[in-house]
């Protein structure tokens, strides 16, 4: 019987701290190839990559949160057991940078970088329209709720405390009356479905280090795509000029 007076009290001092977390996630992307494309990765003896594309390892991401700011960060692992010679995939369903996210002025922040160079964006903080259910389960020792919603693409499902009174959570999500400590989406146009599941929350007693992107030239979030295909477009032309001149 102690042990879970313990336990409660423990949780409600976290109640009492949640203004100040740290919260790791792990997102877990799975994927299907057409089959026009998955038959290229089979005939040509690469069922390892077809698998990493379809199956790439997790992600994780360690969740800032200091009062109405919070930013959620890519953590580099180094894997000893990799395979030094096969092609590493990564995937990162966030980035591979931080978003920030200001629940006071409802901004959001992220941060790129093009082939070294460095990019930021600062956009205002897109809103679902979340349908709260009644649905409940339990995540780290709390009860959480469902709710969902969707837009022309996707359809997104989350889980979110109640206890845990800030309406933030991982990546992009926030909306709902608690922090979301699990968060999917399931895209509408291709066999593509994400998921970040929290797996450990740390209370701190003294505000928290925030990072806010702001290094570089600033941008929408939405030019990134763009930018990334003329970078790319120039260094297909100035590889192409070299084996011409190489040739010659």
């Amino acid at each position: 019987m102690k042990k879970y007076t313990v336990f409660f009290i423990a949780l409600f001092c976290l109640f009492l701290n949640a203004q100040n977390l740290e919260i790791t996630y792990q997102a877990v992307v799975r994927k299907t190839l057409p089959d026009e494309i998955r038959q290229e990765f089979i005939n040509d003896g690469l069922r390892d990559q077809l698998k990493q594309n379809e199956e790439p390892d997790p992600a994780e991401y360690k969740m800032l949160i200091s009062g109405k700011e919070s930013s959620f960060t890519y953590v580099e692992k180094i894997n000893n057991n990799q395979d030094q010679n096969a092609a590493v995939i990564k995937v990162a369903p966030a980035g591979f940078g931080t978003t920030y996210k200001n629940l006071s002025d409802s901004t959001q922040r992220k941060d790129f970088n093009v082939y070294g160079k460095k990019y930021f964006s600062l956009d205002k903080l897109e809103r679902q329209e979340w349908k709260i259910t009644k649905e409940k389960k339990d995540i780290l020792g709390f009860e959480v709720r469902k709710a969902t919603a969707e837009d022309s693409t996707a359809v997104y499902t989350v889980w979110y405390a109640p206890k845990l009174a800030i309406s933030n959570g991982p990546s992009d999500y926030w909306g709902v009356p608690g922090l979301i400590l699990e968060a999917e989406k399931s895209s509408k146009t291709m066999v593509y479905h994400e998921r970040f599941l929290a797996e450990s929350i740390r209370q701190s007693d003294k505000k928290l280090k925030i990072i806010k992107p702001d290094q570089g030239t600033q941008i929408k979030a939405e030019e990134i795509d763009g930018i990334f295909q003329e970078a790319n477009d120039k260094r297909n032309q100035m590889w192409n000029e070299q084996d011409a001149v190489d040739k010659d």
